[in-house]
């Protein structure tokens, strides 16, 4: 959106070059939506927003584990130019939205004009009625985004600001609602997350317990939180700051790893969640950094839904990398095992099993929901083979299978009785078919189309890329799609089928 002044008039150019014409050391034009030398590049432009980073997250390995970068006296630092939010609930506010529950809330500073409870009822009703049902692979009464995420959210006020902030996000697109306030409402959140990651951070380089009741709270909401902004920033196509939400996110929870800590039912989904994010990231994503320490599904005490097939999605992926860098740098003596297509197969098989089991005491409202549960389940199945069939490790694939899994994936992903409910969990199998379509016209014009319905349905305009991506890659010569995507990469641009 244009820049605007502390007075609402609107600008032609960004506030700043955009970071992509600096790493290149020339000017930019800055442009809006994008600056034209990115586009004439053909880069995709980042924006003018400033790049997020965490500051004084902890180092969860290597020689500076248990270490932080050590930070300025916060006695020194001055405070940000600009009306204070009053976290109090005022005579036009309902008592528990945004009520102070920690120092920090009270200290945030930021040029914002906070909405009135009318609009905030409405953000929060926009959140339960439209966003919450996006996040998980089943939408029910259960659905902990809203039994559990949204109350918590009324103790805590960066997570209700990161909820307000996606929520206003999806409402501007029609209109409805000023898009200035989502992002003002977001760098609000990112303050407050900050502080409390140095103040948690420093407890735990220090040796001290995380383990209290409190404690948990505050490890739920900041995840919570986290992941919320991820999606918040998925809804900008030339935004790559999901990106740093999710490591933020990943830091965190391997952070806690060695805490000594309760795990509960919140903070389990909430792990859940992130890796399922961080598995399917890993898929059309190359740099090792991001592929290492990843945040596999907690299974140990009973079945998850897509638990097992998120981790044997994940050991393919981390074959195929550790593949492609020994040919890179060859080291002598040393090799890796190959996958068999018995063993990937029986794997699989496996992992579906466990996803129905995993859905066994779920109340269907109808048999409809039922049998397109049971589709999804099925598109995953033949999505992770496909992927799987292409590991350069898989030593003694059937090329008839291909094909099979291929046509499955095809006549099931058509035979939905309400595609429209199950639209947020297609991105990533649509993408696999897409990348099993080049050559294939037919196939080509039916990606097209989910990916369209995608779009329009879910409101993530970074599955725009996803589907620019699909349309390079089937115009090329080239039938391996991994080698158009680490040109992207090394261009700057990640896909995100998720």
């Amino acid at each position: 959106m244009p820049f605007r002044t502390a007075h609402g008039n609107s600008i032609s150019l960004g506030p700043q070059d955009c970071q992509k014409c600096k790493t290149r050391r020339i000017k930019c034009d800055r442009a809006f939506p994008e600056c034209a030398k990115c586009t004439k590049r053909h880069y995709e432009c980042p924006g003018y927003d400033n790049k997020l980073r965490w500051a004084n997250a902890i180092a969860v390995r290597g020689r500076f584990k248990g270490m932080q970068f050590p930070s300025a006296d916060m006695d020194d630092q001055q405070p940000t130019p600009g009306p204070k939010i009053d976290m109090h609930p005022g005579p036009s506010q309902e008592s528990g939205y945004l009520g102070n529950r920690g120092g920090y809330a009270a200290d945030v500073n930021l040029a914002l004009s906070f909405p009135n409870y009318a609009t905030v009822a409405q953000l929060l009703d926009h959140y339960d009625k439209n966003i919450a049902g996006l996040m998980v692979w089943l939408d029910s009464e259960h659905n902990a985004y809203r039994r559990l995420v949204l109350p918590l959210a009324h103790r805590q006020p960066a997570l209700m600001l990161s909820i307000l902030a996606i929520s206003a996000k999806h409402l501007s697109a029609s209109g409805e609602i000023d898009s200035g306030f989502s992002k003002s409402a977001c760098d609000a959140a990112v303050l407050a997350i900050t502080e409390s990651v140095q103040q948690v951070t420093t407890r735990l380089a220090e040796g001290h317990d995380f383990s209290t009741e409190k404690d948990m709270e505050t490890a739920e909401w900041m995840l919570a939180s986290m992941l919320t902004l991820s999606g918040y920033e998925m809804m900008g196509s030339n935004s790559m700051n999901w990106e740093t939400h999710r490591q933020a996110a990943r830091t965190l929870v391997n952070a806690l790893v060695t805490a000594d800590r309760r795990d509960n039912e919140l903070y389990t989904f909430l792990r859940n969640q992130l890796s399922i994010l961080d598995v399917l990231a890993c898929t059309t994503n190359f740099d090792l950094g991001i592929t290492d320490g990843v945040i596999l599904p907690e299974t140990a005490r009973g079945d998850v839904i897509f638990g097992d097939f998120l981790k044997t999605i994940h050991s393919v992926t981390s074959k195929s990398r550790e593949q492609y860098q020994a040919r890179l740098i060859p080291v002598e003596g040393c090799s890796s095992s190959g996958i068999t297509f018995k063993d990937l197969c029986n794997s699989f098989e496996m992992a579906r099993g466990s996803t129905l089991m995993a859905a066994g005491d779920f109340q269907f409202d109808d048999e409809s929901r039922k049998r397109d549960f049971i589709r999804m389940v099925e598109i995953y199945h033949h999505a992770g083979l496909l992927y799987s069939y292409r590991s350069p490790q898989l030593t003694d694939l059937d090329p008839s299978a291909v094909q099979y899994s291929k046509k499955r994936l095809f006549e099931i992903l058509g035979d939905f009785e309400n595609a429209l409910t199950w639209v947020p969990n297609f991105p990533w199998p649509v993408f696999i078919l897409g990348i099993e379509s080049h050559g294939d016209a037919v196939m080509q014009t039916f990606v097209r189309a989910v990916y369209r319905m995608i779009i329009q349905s879910v409101g993530s305009s970074h599955f725009e890329t996803v589907l620019q991506f699909l349309k390079e890659f089937w115009a090329g010569q080239d039938s391996e799609w991994s080698t158009r995507a680490r040109e992207w990469e090394l261009r700057g641009i990640r896909i995100l089928a998720v």
